[in-house]
C-alpha cells in the first residue's frame, strides 16, 4: 500500500469515527462502537486493509446494510 492510499484509508476511519461517536442514536450502538475501536486499534497497528474493511462494514450497517454479522465476528461477539 503505498503513502497515497494509507492517507485516504486514515482520512476514510477517521469520517467513520466521527460518525459513529456523534450519532448516538444509531442502532446496534454499542456493535458499532466496539468495530469503531476494532478499526482504531486496526490503524495503531498500521494494518490498512483490515482498517478500511471494518470502516466499509461500519458505515454499511449504519446505513441499515447487512453488515452486522460480519462486525459481530471481527469484534469477538
Amino acid at each position: 500500500m503505498d503513502q497515497r492510499e494509507i492517507e485516504m484509508v486514515r482520512a476514510i476511519c477517521h469520517e467513520v469515527d466521527i460518525l459513529v461517536s456523534l450519532d448516538p442514536g444509531a442502532s446496534n450502538l454499542e456493535v458499532l462502537e466496539k468495530a469503531r475501536i476494532k478499526m482504531n486499534d486496526y490503524l495503531y497497528k498500521k494494518k490498512y486493509r483490515e482498517a478500511e474493511t471494518v470502516a466499509y462494514a461500519i458505515l454499511a450497517m449504519h446505513a441499515g446494510g447487512d453488515a452486522g454479522r460480519y462486525l459481530k465476528d471481527e469484534i469477538g461477539d
